[in-house]
């Protein structure tokens, strides 16, 4: 048996979405492969050269977190190996598509899915949204909030050009800075949160219309205000001018920050070469309503 899911990216809007605030985001086609066997629980990721075995593993996160949804399907007897179809520790989604995937693989779906997923991101970044593993089940487009969930968005596919800073992305830390700043400059924080929120906004609709220059503009000022949140880094920077020097319409990180990857829009081929040339991997993507 085989099991599946996406792997995602936000737009904009992270980080503000932890506190009630809206995130738009999409599922990226590409995501993890489970494939299962009979067994006793044995979890294979041959590309991190990694076996975890539940009657042997129990205090590493990885192994804790694949706990959390394995416990919740009810410990089935069946051995699985893990394939990432995508960067990993990139802010791309990877450790929610590896719980949905696994959930799936042991039989969970609908609620029961989504509730193991969310379980097994806390274990792995402490205070997680719930946006990543409620895109990777869903698919497509939306507009995420904690309190209603993944709101659909009808749109035409979106090209993207995505770039690894090299630098693993950090987002238990940066979430608890955010956190700090929070408690330190309430008022700035707050009015950037709203501003943010207002960019989503403005990001929604432009990709609803399929204006990617205006799209652009609104994850130039996202990414302005992430950086001013002490979620990005001189790599993410570096990323964004380069991106914006070829031509891109808009450059942002893209989930927890600290590292992992930017996304840019407009001018894909140009934008790629920069990033490959000031000696950045790179890769493009489409995300599918």
């Amino acid at each position: 048996m085989q099991a599946r899911a996406h792997g995602k990216v936000i737009l904009l809007g992270e980080h503000s979405v932890v506190y009630g605030h809206p995130a738009l985001a999409g599922a990226l086609a590409d995501g993890v492969l489970v494939e299962t066997t009979a067994g006793r629980g044995v979890l294979r990721i041959p590309q991190w050269s990694c076996v975890i075995d539940p009657l042997v593993d129990t205090d590493t996160a990885l192994a804790r977190a694949y706990g959390e949804v394995r416990k919740r399907a009810g410990a089935p007897a069946l051995d699985l190996v893990l394939t990432f179809n995508l960067p990993t520790g990139a802010g791309l989604g990877s450790s929610a598509a590896m719980a949905v995937a696994v959930g799936r693989a042991l039989g969970l779906d609908g609620a029961a899915l989504a509730d193991a997923a969310m379980a097994s991101e806390t274990v792995i970044h402490g205070k997680p949204s719930g946006l990543d593993h409620t895109v990777s089940i869903a698919g497509g487009f939306g507009i995420f909030t904690r309190a209603a969930g993944l709101q659909p968005l009808r749109a035409q596919p979106l090209p993207l050009v995505i770039g690894h800073t090299g630098k693993a992305r950090d987002t238990k830390g940066r979430v608890a800075r955010v956190a700090e700043l929070l408690n330190e400059r309430s008022d700035e924080v707050r009015e950037r949160f709203l501003a943010i929120e207002s960019l989503v906004g403005r990001g929604a609709d432009a990709v609803a219309r399929g204006s990617y220059g205006e799209l652009g503009a609104a994850m130039n000022e996202n990414q302005r205000h992430l950086e001013a949140l002490e979620v990005s880094c001189a790599e993410i920077e570096r990323m964004c001018a380069v991106a914006r020097d070829a031509g891109a319409l808009g450059a942002k990180l893209t989930g927890g920050g600290g590292g992992g990857c930017v996304i840019a829009i407009g001018n894909d081929v140009a934008v790629a070469d920069a990033w490959r040339t000031a000696g950045f991997n790179t890769f493009t993507a489409v995300v599918r309503a």
